[in-house]
């Protein structure tokens, strides 16, 4: 089984106006409100690729029944570990006119440590051999920032696989637990190495120190530039399809779901980078995170371009 972490549940707000005038009241504007969050995003793809997933996390308790009916409407398992009070609310504007796009990002709870023990001998007992998760995303405020490194060192105890994407701190501390994949974008590569880097072979030198570090396979999304993939001794530039952009949101999300399909079915490393790169270009295609199609994926990753670096 597959599952995706999920440890800053949200509520996602979508608004679109014409124009966004501050000060200004705004009535009857169409919207939609869905639960959010990376590991959502991921487990929507994996699913419309035909592979069994199950988010797994923190859920509110105010919220716990609606997230759990919007899963079960998409065929998604979910085992949550129930705090009080609600979730954070994102919201998002979106102007016709200009194309700009605005947010506004709640704080969320701040959850105690004793929660955080309670989670973590919650999620321990669900981790098994055959498993493979995906701890992505940001973290509720209140936990410590080795949360990951802990449960990824749950997972290797179990012999289960993990992948780690998220930035900071909790990217630092994360992959001393030697994560098998991790997909930090451009700014989190450099924010982790605390410098400027410019050009593909610059990045991946900076890259392949996270092999040195312990990690399997290493992905750096460089948004509408494609992939650096390093794996052993291999690094390859994976380049996307031309398509038509719609939205770019949660794009590095199907990415993941992507790596996550291809590790299952035991693909190539190449083919790897292929599904993953093919994903992320499907999504970018329609509008809203975690929208992909099966059958423009397997059309894209015949149009993926690849070459060693």
């Amino acid at each position: 089984m597959i599952h995706c972490s999920l440890l800053n549940p949200a509520l996602d707000v979508l608004y679109r106006i014409q124009e966004f005038r501050s000060g200004s009241t705004y009535l009857d504007i169409p919207f939609a409100a869905i639960p959010a969050g990376k590991g959502i995003n991921v487990a929507r793809v994996i699913k419309e690729l035909g592979e069994d997933v199950c988010v797994t996390g923190l859920m509110s308790e105010f919220d716990l029944q609606q997230v759990e009916r919007y899963l079960q409407c998409l065929q998604i398992q979910s085992r949550f570990f129930v705090f009080p009070g609600g979730m954070r609310i994102n919201t998002t504007v979106k102007e016709q006119n200009s194309g700009f796009v605005t947010h506004f990002n709640s704080a969320g709870p701040t959850l105690t440590s004793r929660i955080q023990h309670e989670f973590l001998d919650f999620i321990k007992p669900m981790i098994g051999t055959e498993d493979f998760w995906c701890f992505s995303g940001s973290v509720v405020n209140g936990f410590d920032n080795d949360i990951y490194h802990k449960l990824i060192r749950y997972c290797s105890d179990a012999g289960a696989g993990t992948l780690l994407d998220t930035r900071g701190d909790f990217l630092k501390v994360g992959i001393r637990a030697k994560p098998d994949f991790i997909k930090p974008n451009l700014t989190e590569l450099e924010e982790f190495f605390d410098e400027q880097v410019q050009g593909v072979h610059h990045i991946a030198l900076k890259a392949k120190r996270f092999i040195d570090m312990g990690v399997s396979y290493v992905f750096i999304s460089l948004g509408a530039d494609g992939l650096i993939a390093i794996h052993e001794n291999d690094c390859l530039l994976c380049s996307a399809p031309q398509v038509k952009i719609v939205d770019t949101i949660g794009c590095g999300d199907a990415l993941v779901g992507g790596l996550l399909v291809a590790q299952k079915r035991n693909f190539s490393f190449p083919e790897m980078c292929r599904m993953a790169i093919a994903c992320g270009t499907s999504k970018a295609m329609h509008d809203g995170p975690g929208i992909i199609t099966r059958e423009e994926v397997w059309q894209l990753m015949e149009d993926v371009k690849i070459t060693a670096v």
